[in-house]
């Protein structure tokens, strides 16, 4: 009987430990292909071509989205090379050096293809920082830094730690990017004094205003509101969500979730428990804005529900375009789109963040 148990116990550690290989194992090859990788190159179809070697996102084979992205990527990397832009730096918290690039209101820019009516108004000033998605760069926010300048704002965009002209090699999908973000900020402040900042992000870069927003020790008391489009809600069950779809096995894909959270720790010390905007949105003391897209495969609308649903400001709003996919709001209903940030810019103008909040 006791050769029985011990044998039996045996097998089970095998398995155990077997099944701990394969986790690692696929861990590896999933960490390495998302979250740690050479830097996203800034040519124009870089977000196609580096998106289809990881997995299928659909919204990438979508000509309504990647048309005008990758027009506005060319006009923006030739307006890059003629100095259109005042090109600033920082270094992060854990020594990398990362790239920014402002855009002043008062600095010309070709020809617009649209006209809101608040381009005429004397109002405020405001600035928006722009925070790109993963595998992406600030040359991928060209169409939205081209809206806004329109509307007269001051514009700045970042190249995300591993991503375009910033070093790095590691990704923490919105967690050490936030801390990141903090700095822009403040430098920012420092350079242009009073203004109204807003902080728009897409997908990963979503993830990173929100988190951003939630640290009640880095939140600026010049942000106005962040402004969320296609943001997850707990990166772990995005993960998971991905890989189910693509190993076609609850176990598998559980597992595989399990080891790349282990690479993730391992390489940059912060695990897939951090990357979860969902159980941080109720301390954000800024109105919130969400954008989503009603047939979004990658992160589905029910991660914009689940945001929302624990956001607990009156002011906070979320928008869902019906036939949207993912990053897709602003290329399926642009006037909306556009109209919806003027109201909520008129609305939250010169308020005033509560210094009981961030204290």
């Amino acid at each position: 009987m006791l050769e029985i148990f011990l044998t039996v116990g045996i097998i089970f550690a095998l398995l155990g430990f077997g099944w701990f290989l394969f986790s690692l194992a696929a861990g590896i090859v999933v960490y390495h292909s998302t979250m740690s990788t050479a830097h996203a190159d800034i040519e124009p179809k870089s977000v196609l071509e580096a998106e289809k070697k990881t997995v299928a996102y659909s919204h990438t084979k979508d000509p309504v989205l990647m048309d005008p992205i990758n027009e506005a990527r060319d006009r923006w990397i030739k307006n890059q090379s003629e100095d259109l832009f005042d090109e600033l730096s920082v270094f992060s918290r854990d020594g990398l050096r990362l790239f920014g690039y402002y855009w002043p209101r008062e600095r010309e820019l070709g020809k617009s293809t649209k006209i809101y009516s608040s381009k005429s108004e004397k109002g405020p000033e405001r600035t928006v920082v722009l925070v790109h998605g993963l595998m992406d760069s600030a040359s991928g926010m060209g169409y939205l830094a081209e809206e806004y300048h329109k509307l007269q704002w001051n514009v700045f965009v970042f190249d995300q730690r591993a991503h375009g002209k910033s070093e790095g090699n590691h990704r923490t999908m919105g967690v050490r990017e936030s801390e990141d973000l903090a700095l822009w900020v403040d430098l920012l402040v420092e350079r242009n004094g009073f203004h109204n900042i807003y902080i728009h992000g897409i997908s990963m870069g979503g993830a990173s205003a929100l988190l951003y927003a939630a640290s009640k020790k880095r939140l600026s008391s010049f942000v106005r509101g962040i402004i969320s489009d296609s943001s997850y809600s707990d990166y772990r069950g995005s993960l998971f969500r991905i890989l189910e779809s693509m190993v076609k096995n609850r176990f598998v894909a559980r597992s595989i979730t399990f080891g790349t959270n282990c690479m993730s720790i391992l390489h940059t010390g912060v695990g897939f428990g951090k990357m979860n905007p969902e159980k941080k949105i109720h301390t954000i003391p800024v109105p919130l804005l969400l954008f989503h897209g009603q047939k979004d495969v990658l992160i589905p609308i029910v991660d914009a529900r689940n945001l929302f649903s624990r956001s607990v400001k009156p002011a906070d709003e979320m928008v869902v375009v019906p036939e949207a996919p993912h990053i897709g709001p602003y290329f399926y209903a642009s006037d909306l789109y556009m109209q919806k940030i003027i109201d909520f810019a008129r609305r939250n103008d010169l308020r005033a963040v509560s210094s009981e909040k961030l204290l």
